[in-house]
């Protein structure tokens, strides 16, 4: 990687090298990469990196590096070294990394032939091993996660969702228990075991506990992960191809799950709980049906309207449980929720909630735009809150049509009373059809970088 304004500063290029780097480098207005002899790749940095935004510098490097790895699959290179000579901060070496590591990811577990898997070396003047071990224990979390998701649901069920929770957890320092049926039954779950009617497998619940030592926080981060582990709707049935992708709508959990490990992974110093409500929503005679009345975990009854609105179940009693058992210092619940979000902001962006949480928000939205999973803040304003009255219960499950991510969002916030609560709508980001840079195609487990770089700065 060289900067073009100090090529003819290169000691370790000849003359003619240099000169045929620069009629190569076009306007010089963005990255560009120029294949060389011995399967090398050269990386020209734009004249004006140092004035672009900080956000979009580090992206460009990111899609740069994509670019040179997809390169390197139709020349089948699958070992490399990057060699850093840019003269550049060690976010923008982190970026490159990121970019390889990320879009090294590809999901071939039911093919005869396997892909071959890439290997990554790095000699830096600006990141040492210790910062690039890092790097490499954030994408493997955020890869881990993109396979949960990718998962079909014959080989990832309810039951199997807590088994990988458990996967050694020990070893990062993480106590995991996955509850038995009876322990949801006797703690009334009822949103839970209502979805889960339906369906010839038991719901789990399983919790995470992240708790160093030196913790900063006596009051835990919460995350609450939507685990649905496949989505038929219920008796509102799916019709069309709806339900193709569904085995993606545990995606909240897989989150969940991968930004804890990797907090542990990256010893901060937080106190961190991680709860993944479990279970498929199918149909058969025992499903809940329109009209039905729930009683929630703490003891809120809830008139079913739709059937398909049943992640935020899920999501409201694990919220609930989180708010009287360890009274967070903030909840955040992660759920592939809404088709409304996935309409609003398409793959481009997480829609995002929040109540009393607003000392949050700037440093969320910067953590968005430092690693490119960006938010959208939509209100929260109460004149919402009647949507989700019922004649017949404390409160419905469904709002009436519009604004369908704010009203389900409001439907998790009422059980966390209280407490600051985050809430991130990821139904658009989660799972991609075709290839975006290094994104793609299938899952992208889009948000854990973000939610990571929040947490190192609360550290």
């Amino acid at each position: 990687m060289f900067r073009r304004d100090l090529l003819a500063k290169v000691s370790l290029l000849e003359q003619e090298e240099i000169s045929y780097l620069k009629d190569r480098a076009e306007d010089g207005k963005d990255f560009c990469y120029i294949p060389v002899p011995e399967a090398r790749f050269i990386v020209l940095w734009p004249k004006d990196a140092d004035t672009m935004p900080q956000g979009e510098l580090l992206e460009k490097i990111r899609v740069t590096a994509s670019r040179i790895l997809d390169k390197m699959r139709d020349e089948k290179i699958f070992k490399t070294t990057v060699v850093d000579h840019s003269w550049q901060s060690a976010e923008g070496v982190s970026a490159f990394m990121e970019g390889l590591y990320l879009g090294a990811y590809r999901f071939d577990t039911f093919k005869k032939e396997k892909k071959e898997k890439f290997s990554f070396n790095l000699e830096s003047d600006t990141l040492d091993a210790k910062a690039l071990g890092r790097i490499e224990d954030v994408c493997k979390e955020v890869n881990r996660s993109k396979y949960l998701i990718d998962l079909p649901f014959s080989a990832l069920n309810a039951k199997q969702l807590g088994e990988w929770a458990e996967k050694d957890a020990e070893d990062l320092g993480i106590k995991v228990e996955v509850w038995p049926y009876a322990k949801i039954e006797k703690a009334g779950m009822g949103g839970l075991l209502g979805v889960n009617q339906g369906s010839v497998d038991k719901a789990t619940f399983t919790e995470m506990r992240y708790k160093p030592a030196k913790a900063v926080n006596k009051k835990p981060i919460v995350l609450v992960g939507k685990g649905i582990v496949f989505d038929a709707g219920g008796m509102n049935i799916k019709t069309g191809s709806y339900m193709d992708d569904m085995k993606t709508d545990m995606a909240g959990a897989a989150l969940a799950m991968g930004i804890i490990r990797a907090a542990a992974r990256l010893r901060l110093p937080l106190y961190i709980v991680a709860l993944l409500p479990a279970t498929d929503n199918r149909l058969n005679g025992n499903a809940l049906v329109c009209g039905d009345v729930i009683t929630m975990y703490d003891g809120t009854t809830v008139e079913i309207t739709n059937t398909d609105a049943e992640g935020r179940l899920l999501l409201a009693d694990a919220v609930a449980y989180a708010t009287a058992e360890y009274s967070p210092m903030l909840t955040v619940s992660m759920a592939t929720l809404t088709g409304a979000a996935s309409r609003a902001l398409g793959s481009q962006g997480i829609a995002a909630m929040q109540q009393g949480a607003d000392q949050y928000v700037d440093a969320l939205l910067q953590s968005g735009e430092r690693v490119h999973e960006r938010l959208c803040f939509f209100p929260m304003w109460k004149e919402y809150d009647k949507e989700l009255d019922s004649d017949v219960a404390d409160i419905k499950n469904c709002g009436n049509g519009p604004a369908g991510m704010i009203t389900a969002a409001k439907f998790v916030q009422y059980f966390a009373k209280e407490t600051p609560f985050l809430h991130l709508d990821v139904a658009g980001v989660e799972f991609l059809h075709k290839k975006d840079a290094y994104r793609g195609p299938g899952a992208t487990a889009f948000g854990i970088r973000m939610v990571l770089d929040f947490l190192q700065k609360l550290c």
